[in-house]
């Protein structure tokens, strides 16, 4: 029996307009009645993931930040911090070899970035990091960093990552989040280290865990789930990380798998 659903956001749970299934607060009144917890995924930070869920917040759990973060029913229960000197390393190198990426770091008491650079879309960032605290220098932030967000309009997959994977490779954990987005974190930090921390303390095993998923940054996620879905429209490379399939993100692919699981096992 399920007891425990993740699922990753964009591209998963939400269209492509950043809108969740018309369905999802009937789906997740009824796991609700059947003691079935339901926990979100994401990339994004906490303060990004709340204004999507509303009052249903308080009473989730959100995987943050790729993992770096994580709230179980409104209570911090990780905080992932990069080491200072660690963190001023990482500013200066992404500035001196990426100086056209644009920095987002991703703390405990807020989002920093710079006016250094002029991304073209600001539609972008708002979706991921609003209401950014902007600084001359990232160096002098004075708060707990536990993601660097990278925004790569050259394709970080191609430029970035590689970039810092020759670098930090060893030392940190590197992740291409999106198709313009990549993610610094501490060494063992991702999505399915977090449900890994989400399952120990509910005592939900491997097998009673559903996840859904899309990008490099859920292979963890899904591995960590005895029932994983990657969604139709990920790319090809990706399916071979789920067991099954679920409908594309736009069809809500993840209320149709979890209303069918529902269904099958009179689950009301």
């Amino acid at each position: 029996m399920i007891k425990l659903i993740a699922s990753d956001m964009d591209g998963t749970l939400l269209d492509d307009d950043k809108n969740l299934p018309p369905d999802f607060f009937e789906i997740l009144d009824r796991l609700g009645r059947n003691n079935i917890q339901f926990v979100v995924a994401s990339g994004r930070s906490y303060p990004a993931l709340t204004p999507i869920f509303g009052s249903h917040s308080k009473n989730m759990s959100f995987i943050c930040d790729n993992g770096a973060y994580i709230m179980e029913n409104g209570v911090n229960a990780f905080t992932g911090g990069i080491d200072p000197d660690t963190l001023k390393d990482i500013i200066r190198v992404c500035h001196e070899k990426l100086p056209e990426a644009y920095l987002v770091l991703c703390g405990k008491n807020g989002l920093y970035c710079t006016d250094r650079y002029k991304p073209r879309s600001q539609k972008e960032l708002g979706f991921y990091y609003n209401s950014r605290t902007v600084l001359d220098d990232l160096t002098t932030v004075d708060d707990v960093i536990f993601k660097i967000a990278i925004y790569d309009e050259n394709d970080p997959q191609k430029y970035s990552y590689p970039v810092l994977k020759e670098i930090y490779g060893d030392s940190l954990s590197l992740v291409v989040s999106g198709h313009l987005w990549m993610d610094i974190m501490r060494k063992g930090i991702s999505k399915g280290s977090a449900m890994e921390n989400i399952q120990r303390s509910t005592g939900v095993s491997h097998d009673e865990t559903m996840a859904f998923g899309d990008f490099y940054n859920d292979v963890d996620l899904l591995k960590s789930a005895g029932y994983s879905f990657v969604m139709e429209n990920a790319n090809e490379d990706m399916k071979q990380y789920g067991k099954f399939i679920a409908a594309d993100n736009n069809s809500g692919g993840v209320t149709k798998a979890i209303r069918k699981y529902l269904d099958e096992n009179g689950l009301m």
